[in-house]
């Protein structure tokens, strides 16, 4: 099945010498081409298996739908390229949106299962305390919990691996410069009293704890961190090509990791870490500032514009900065503000699916369904059956965007970093509550009201004698 699907698309896209870099997400094959003009832009618009075609941030992107990870891994195993040589081989100038979102991807992608995975779990434990149903004394809530916290607390030791690969750098010392971030003692010392300070009397006054060769250290805690491990690894690739070539061969398997790390460990204590730490919080503050001006308003307009964001490709951008702030904040605004978004999608298909009596209207529209509500990958209905229909568009981006505005009025936050669609449920309960939780009803009430009301919608707008693109499928 995918590997003629795969030759296909290797062909359509100009062939193998054609393609410099092949990256995917959720639903996309995102290709780096050398020239694009030359690849078959329409006739792959028009291949069975393929929804969408978009051009956008330096990138030939392909929307597959959520087999995308199977048909990527045949289109590698057809182009000859391994992932460490697919990275190497992209020197194409990007912008720097660009860019941040290629290394987003590089670096998060393969981390987004099982930290939504975990995240899902941290939900749950934190629901079950709410309700009574665990103590934090039980062993069951402990020993789950471990699981559940593990990789937020050692998410520096796994970036460290994924953000090594991105940079061509030795990934076990991309690990031990995560796992440096992390170790034990580092919490123990902050735990202490502090030596003096710094920068007294300004924003930027900070308590030192410990030196390193009697320079100050700003330490601060790294455990649940994004930002200054992937600047790390990437300050770490630079250094370990210079370690290659001043230590001799006969030591290189130990001298150049040892160079490599002797050098940026201290580099990132020192320097890296404050900084991008504090850049972090900042950009986190900044983001909730604008947010704080009138949380209904930019929560509306986020839902309602992010469904033609994801028609053309740009929501991504939109994602690394939600993350970090996430990650600075041990919260965020910006994901909640989208959540009604995948629900209004599903609703609208799902009516139109049940007054249809087009049988190709239904093989594409059931499966859309699934998808968006299940695990919220809007693309398959957003192909296959919105962007045919303007008005049943622009009810979707409507609905997203009241729902939107009730989130923020109810200024609701995120607390795990989970999946989506019916999966994000559990990422608006706030650990150590007791009690309903507010964010959770708030965001239930709108997956569903929104849902049904779609759904209507779709069924009674919906006729197959009017003259529409559907009608034609």
């Amino acid at each position: 099945m995918y590997k003629n699907l795969s030759k296909e698309i290797i062909s359509m896209v100009g062939g193998k010498e054609n393609v410099i870099k092949l990256l995917h997400c959720a639903t996309r094959l995102r290709f780096t081409l050398k020239d694009e003009s030359i690849a078959e832009t329409e006739k792959l618009k028009k291949t069975e298996g393929i929804l969408q075609v978009i051009q956008s941030g330096g990138q030939y992107q392909v929307v597959i739908g959520n087999h995308v990870e199977h048909v990527y891994d045949q289109i590698m195993k057809d182009l000859g390229i391994s992932e460490e040589s697919n990275e190497a081989t992209d020197t194409k100038k990007k912008s720097f949106i660009g860019a941040i979102l290629d290394i987003f991807i590089s670096v998060m992608v393969p981390l987004i299962g099982v930290l939504s995975a975990t995240g899902i779990l941290k939900g749950v434990l934190a629901l079950c305390l709410s309700v009574g149903w665990l103590t934090n004394d039980d062993g069951t809530y402990k020993l789950l919990y471990s699981l559940a916290d593990s990789v937020m607390y050692f998410f520096p030791v796994m970036i460290g691996y994924t953000a090594a690969k991105k940079f061509n750098l030795n990934i076990f010392a991309g690990m031990a410069l995560g796992g440096t971030l992390v170790y034990p003692n580092i919490n123990g010392i902050l735990s202490g009293q502090p030596l003096y300070s710094v920068f007294t009397g300004t924003i930027f006054e900070s308590s030192v704890y410990t030196t390193l060769f009697g320079l100050p250290v700003l330490l601060m805690s790294y455990s649940s961190t994004i930002i200054p491990i992937i600047v790390a690894c990437y300050s770490a690739s630079k250094i370990e090509k210079y370690a290659k070539k001043i230590t001799p061969q006969i030591i290189s398997s130990f001298g150049v990791p040892f160079i490599t790390l002797l050098i940026i460990v201290p580099f990132t204590f020192l320097v890296i870490g404050p900084f991008t730490v504090i850049l972090s919080q900042a950009i986190g503050k900044i983001i909730l500032a604008t947010y704080n001006v009138s949380p209904t308003i930019v929560s509306a307009l986020l839902g309602g514009l992010w469904i033609p964001m994801v028609v053309f490709g740009v929501h991504g951008a939109i994602v690394p900065i939600a993350f970090a702030n996430y990650f600075s904040m041990g919260f965020d605004v910006i994901l909640p503000m989208i959540t009604g978004h995948s629900f209004a999608v599903a609703g609208i298909v799902l009516g139109i699916v049940l007054k249809t009596k087009n049988e190709k209207i239904k093989e594409i529209g059931i499966p859309a369904v699934i998808s968006a509500f299940l695990v919220g990958v809007i693309e398959p209905a957003l192909y296959g059956i919105l962007l045919k229909s303007k008005k049943f568009l622009v009810i979707a981006c409507a609905l997203s965007a009241i729902g939107g505005g009730v989130i923020g009025f109810y200024n609701v936050r995120l607390y795990q970093i989970s999946g989506q669609g019916i999966f994000a449920i559990p990422s608006f309960i706030k650990a150590g509550n007791t009690g309903a939780p507010l964010d959770l009803i708030i965001i239930v009430a709108v997956m569903a009201i929104t849902f049904v009301v779609s759904t209507i919608l779709g069924y009674v707008l919906y006729s197959d004698n009017q003259k529409n693109e559907l009608t034609k499928m």
